[in-house]
């Protein structure tokens, strides 16, 4: 088991679930996860749309302590409670080191977020006193990775590729990397095939299992490169489908 890591492995609960035929329990990948090995500075989790990477990232996020719709330990608000019940079942076997800082990031309730981070007055300490309200959302989260983050801390992210360009994405995967150096531990939901590049990090393709897979074995890459090889016919496919 590493030592430098704050968090080792996610396992499920199974035995306290009360009924595994509704949402999230009956979710392919979900139903068949046991424990997943978390012991390495980067961890992505990729698939397409539904297959529950997303919904096990909130999971862990909330079994750690974060706020569900984002934040840190120290952030209370709750605008939409709309998270599973996943997270009372999940176990996160944790290491012996405790991280400096944690953060939770999605996607999806990021204007949430950066409002809380005004009224706390966050945006003073970390931004310059100018709001992320007044950047795009990819520029929101660039900044949020770039200046909030820092070394040893644990970040669990949730599509945070959104919004951003291509040459945006390069410049995440770089703060990914540097804040991996750094001695933090991320752990990732992406389609990016450019955030999925980030060396040694350990991707989980999530299908009707999850599955540990290398770069070139992810759908994010595979798509990317029939469609570069050939647009015209993967069009044809779906417009055909």
């Amino acid at each position: 088991m590493r030592d430098d890591v704050f968090v080792t492995s996610l396992a499920i609960d199974w035995a306290g679930v009360p009924r595994r035929d509704v949402y999230p329990f009956d979710v392919p990948a979900i139903t068949s996860l046991h424990e997943l090995d978390l012991a390495q500075r980067i961890t992505f989790f990729c698939g397409e749309n539904g297959t529950g990477k997303s919904t096990l990232l909130e999971a862990m996020g909330i079994a750690y302590g974060l706020n569900p719709e984002g934040g840190s330990r120290n952030y209370t608000f709750s605008v939409h409670d709309g998270h599973s019940e996943l997270c009372d079942h999940v176990r996160l076997l944790k290491g012996i080191c405790r991280p400096r800082d944690s953060f939770l990031v999605r996607s999806d309730t990021l204007f949430n977020l950066i409002s809380e981070m005004d009224a706390l007055e966050d945006d003073q300490r970390y931004f310059g006193g100018r709001s992320l309200h007044a950047r795009s959302h990819g520029e929101g989260i660039l900044a949020l990775v770039s200046r909030r983050f820092g070394g040893e801390g644990f970040y669990v992210l949730d599509e945070p590729e959104t919004g951003l360009s291509q040459l945006g994405q390069v410049a995440l995967l770089a703060e990914i990397v540097r804040l991996a150096n750094a001695g933090s531990q991320l752990v990732v939901a992406t389609h990016s095939p450019i955030l999925l590049s980030a060396p040694g990090a350990v991707i989980y393709q999530f299908e009707d299992e999850v599955r540990r897979v290398g770069l070139e074995q992810t759908m994010e890459w595979d798509a990317l490169h029939r469609f570069l090889e050939d647009p015209d016919r993967l069009l044809a496919e779906f417009l055909n489908s």
